[in-house]
C-alpha cells in the first residue's frame, strides 16, 4: 500500500539491503513514475541498491527508460564485483554491471566513474530536446569497494595528491577529483547540446562518511560527530548543491531544514507538475520556495529515525535535536571521527582552479548567467559561509556520553551543530517535548523486514558468476507470510511499548 514508506519507520527502517536479501523498496509510485506521468524520458546511471531479488524491483521496472549500473550496494572499481562476506565465512562473490538486463561484460577493466560519465554525456548527446529528460547519475565513488582494494583510482590521479601523506586519503583524493571531473563533463555536455539554459542539476551526498569500521573509506566529517550509520550529524546531515536559472537569490548558502523526502514533491513541481497530484500523505514536502526564492523551509521537524533493533532514534524540531541510543563498541562512534583537511601540507584554496573549470566555463557561457561578475573574494565567502565551525580550540569536549549513561541527549544544532552540549537537564521542557513527540512517531512504527541472507538462492555461481534475479515465485508466499505474522505482532507491540525513561518522566521507547 501506499503508506509502507510512511515517516521511513514502516518496515524499511533497519540496515541497508543486502545483495543476497530477499527484499526491495515496496513497490510504491516513485519519482521516475510521476515524472513518466507528465512526458519526461528518464535514465538512471551508476548504484541502484534498492532491491533486485525480483525483476520488478530493478530500475527500468520502475520508472527508467535506461540503466546502467549496479544493482547492490557497492563494488570493486575495475573488475566491477561484489563480494558478499558473511558472519559464518561463507564469501559469495558476483559480478554487478548491467545495461537494463543485460550483463556488461564488455566493461569489464574500466574504471566504473569514467564509465558512468561517458554513459551520462552519451544520454545527454542523444537525447531528443522534444521531450524532457530526468537523469539520476547515482555515482560509485567515493564508497569503499572489496576488501583488499577498499579504495581505487587510477595511479596518475593518485599522484596529484603527493602531498597528503596517508596513501588511503590521497587514494581517496583522487576518486573526489575523479568524481568532481565528472560534474564538469556532464555539465559541459548540458551545455554542448543547448539544454543547459533549462536544466536544474542537484548534486547531494546520501550519508556522512564511514570514516573507521565497516567499509571504511577514509572520509571526514570534520567537525561533526559520529559518522555514517549513526544519528549523530556526521552521519545524517548532507550538504547539497543546487544550479539553476530560475533560482532568484543565487551564490547564497542555505541552512534551512530540508529532508531527503522532500526532494520528491519539489522536484516534481520544478519540472512543471502539479503537486495536488501527489498523493497527500506523502512524507516528502515541496521545497521549491525555500530554494528558488529564498523562502524559510515548510519543514519545522523530521524524524531522523526509530530502530527498534538497536533500540536507538533522534527527532528534530526547529533548532532542536534529541537522540538516544549508542553506536559502535562502548560508544566508539559516538565520537568526533577524521582528519579536519586543512592541515598546513596542503596547498591554498585555489579559486582560478574553480573558474577555469569545464563546470564554471559552461555554466559563466549562458547568457543570463551572473557566473562572470563572481568574484574570487565571493567564492571564498561562500566557501568560508558554508563551513561548519564549532567553538571549541583543540579536540572536542562533550558533556553526552549516552555509552556510559543510557540517557537521551538534547543539542540545539543550530547554536552547536557539533553536539558537544547536551541541554537535556538546562532544557527539560523541551526535552520531553520531543520525547513525546517520539513516543507518538514509534506507536505507528511497523517492524523492519529485513530479511536474512538467501546464501542458496543468489549464489552468483549460479548465474554465470552474476549477481541476478534469483527469487522463485513458488517461494514468495512462505516469506510474505512469515513477514506478516510479524507485522501483526510489531503492530500490536508498538501501541503498548512506548523508547528508556527520558528527563525523568515515565514515558519509555525502548522499555
Amino acid at each position: 500500500s501506499e503508506d509502507w514508506l510512511r515517516m521511513h519507520i514502516h518496515r524499511m527502517q533497519g540496515s541497508p539491503i543486502e545483495a543476497d536479501e530477499p527484499r526491495g523498496l515496496p513497490l510504491v509510485k516513485i519519482l521516475p513514475q510521476y515524472l513518466k506521468d507528465i512526458g519526461y524520458i528518464n535514465h538512471i546511471v551508476g548504484k541502484w541498491h534498492l532491491g533486485f531479488y525480483k525483476s520488478k524491483y530493478t530500475p527500468t521496472f520502475r520508472g527508467f527508460d535506461s540503466h546502467l549500473g549496479y544493482w547492490t550496494g557497492s563494488l570493486s572499481y575495475y573488475d566491477h564485483i561484489l563480494q558478499s562476506v558473511h558472519d559464518n565465512g561463507v564469501i559469495l562473490n558476483g559480478h554487478d554491471f548491467r545495461r537494463n538486463m543485460t550483463t556488461a561484460w564488455d566493461l569489464d577493466g574500466q574504471y566504473a566513474t569514467d564509465v558512468f560519465t561517458n554513459e551520462a554525456v552519451n544520454i545527454i548527446f542523444n537525447h531528443s530536446k522534444e521531450k524532457p529528460l530526468f537523469l539520476y547519475m547515482c555515482h560509485l565513488a567515493v564508497h569503499a569497494g572489496n576488501m583488499g582494494k577498499w579504495l581505487e583510482a587510477p595511479q596518475s590521479e593518485i599522484d596529484k595528491f603527493r602531498h597528503i601523506p596517508d596513501p588511503n586519503r590521497r587514494t581517496y583524493a583522487a576518486m573526489v577529483s575523479k568524481m568532481d571531473e565528472s560534474v564538469g563533463k556532464v555539465t559541459s555536455a548540458l551545455q554542448n547540446k543547448g539544454m543547459l539554459e533549462n536544466s536544474i542539476i542537484v548534486f547531494i551526498s546520501d550519508n556522512g562518511a564511514p570514516s573507521v569500521g565497516y567499509f571504511q573509506n577514509w572520509g571526514s566529517n570534520y567537525p561533526l560527530r559520529g559518522m555514517k550509520a549513526t544519528l549523530w550529524e556526521g552521519g545524517v546531515r548532507g550538504v547539497a548543491l543546487i544550479w539553476s536559472l530560475l533560482i532568484k537569490h543565487p551564490h547564497r548558502v542555505s541552512n534551512e531544514l530540508i529532508h531527503v523526502s522532500d526532494w520528491l514533491p519539489t522536484l516534481f513541481r520544478a519540472a512543471g507538475g502539479n503537486v495536488s497530484d501527489l498523493p497527500a500523505n506523502l512524507d516528502g514536502k515541496d521545497q521549491w520556495d525555500s530554494i528558488i526564492n529564498n523562502k524559510k523551509s515548510v519543514r519545522t521537524d523530521l524524524l531522523l529515525n526509530i530502530n527498534e533493533v538497536e533500540r536507538t532514534a533522534a527527532f528534530r524540531a526547529g533548532p532542536w535535536k534529541l537522540i538516544l541510543g549508542t553506536y559502535g563498541k562502548n560508544g566508539s562512534y559516538d565520537t568526533y571521527l577524521g582528519v579536519s583537511g586543512s592541515e598546513t601540507i596542503n596547498p591554498t584554496y585555489n579559486t582560478t582552479a574553480v573558474t577555469s573549470s569545464p563546470a564554471w566555463q559552461a555554466l559563466s557561457s549562458l547568457s543570463s548567467s551572473t557566473y562572470k561578475t563572481l568574484l574570487q573574494n565571493k567564492i571564498l565567502n561562500l566557501r568560508q559561509q558554508a563551513t561548519v565551525k564549532c567553538n571549541y580550540s583543540e579536540k572536542p569536549k562533550t558533556t553526552c556520553n549516552p555509552s556510559q549513561t543510557n540517557q537521551p541527549c538534547l543539542f540545539n544544532i543550530v547554536a552547536d551543530p557539533c553536539e558537544m552540549h547536551d541541554m537535556s537537564v538546562t532544557n527539560e521542557a523541551t526535552a520531553r517535548e520531543l520525547y513525546g513527540e517520539m513516543v507518538k512517531l514509534k506507536q505507528t512504527l511497523i517492524s523492519q523486514i529485513n530479511q536474512p541472507g538467501d546464501i542458496i538462492g543468489a549464489n552468483p555461481a549460479k548465474f554465470n558468476n552474476t549477481w541476478s534475479p534469483w527469487y522463485v515465485e513458488a517461494r514468495e508466499w512462505i516469506v510474505n507470510a512469515n513477514v506478516l505474522t510479524v507485522l501483526i505482532v510489531a503492530n500490536t507491540a508498538a501501541q503498548t511499548e512506548l523508547i528508556g525513561a527520558c528527563c525523568g518522566g515515565s514515558q519509555t521507547i525502548y522499555p
